[in-house]
Order: structure tokens, then C-alpha cells, then sequence
């Protein structure tokens, strides 16, 4: 069993803080509304050049074997981290090759899409 790098700790924890804190402000709403539609659009993309080809195009699961992404639970955030940081069964691991921001804009595409 891999484990937790400190750099994929570090990502991890501050993804989940980041998740937590609320919007300030009076044009919150707009701006995290903006930043989730890019977020969305940057995590389709990266979900095609790393992701597609195992999880399948727009995550239709290719077959038996492959996590069908589309059930992963919305409120597993962390364990959606860990498993791109560190990878798991035959996924590999993605922390030396995605950031913070990568891993959560995948995150937006998957829960979204």
C-alpha cells in the first residue's frame, strides 16, 4: 500500500481548508460562480489528457475493473485527493505531476459532470 506523501499531505490538507472557507463579500456568489465554471472547464480538460484513457471519454467507464468515476460521493472529497496523489490499485500516482489547483479542478469536473 502506498503511502501519503508529506508534499500530497500538504496538498490534501489545504485543499480540504480551502474547501471549507466560505465566499466573503456581496459579489461572492458571481465570482465563485465564474471560478467553478473555469475550474469545471480546466478539470474536463485535464481529465481528458490524464484520466480519459483509463476512465473512460466524458467518464463513461470502458469496462469492468475501472472505477466508474461517476459514483464517486460528493462528499469524499480527501479520498478523491489521496487516491490522485498517491494512486491506487493500478491507478498511478498523479502528485508529482498535478498541483493543488489541477487535483481541485478535477475534483469540480468529476462531482459536476
Amino acid at each position: 500500500m502506498r503511502q501519503l506523501t508529506l508534499a500530497g499531505l500538504f496538498v490534501s490538507t489545504t485543499l480540504l481548508l480551502m474547501s471549507a472557507v466560505p465566499a466573503l463579500g456581496g459579489t461572492a456568489g458571481a465570482t465563485a460562480d465564474s471560478t467553478t465554471d473555469a475550474q469545471y472547464k480546466t478539470g474536463a480538460r485535464s481529465y481528458r489528457k490524464r484520466c480519459a484513457r483509463c476512465h473512460g471519454v466524458n467518464m463513461v467507464n470502458p469496462g469492468p475493473g475501472i472505477f466508474d468515476l461517476r459514483t464517486f460521493p460528493a462528499d469524499d472529497k480527501n479520498r478523491f485527493i489521496i487516491s490522485v496523489v498517491n494512486g491506487k490499485n493500478a491507478m498511478p500516482s498523479w502528485g508529482d505531476v498535478l498541483q493543488g489547483d489541477d487535483i481541485e479542478s478535477l475534483w469540480v469536473y468529476v462531482i459536476t459532470k
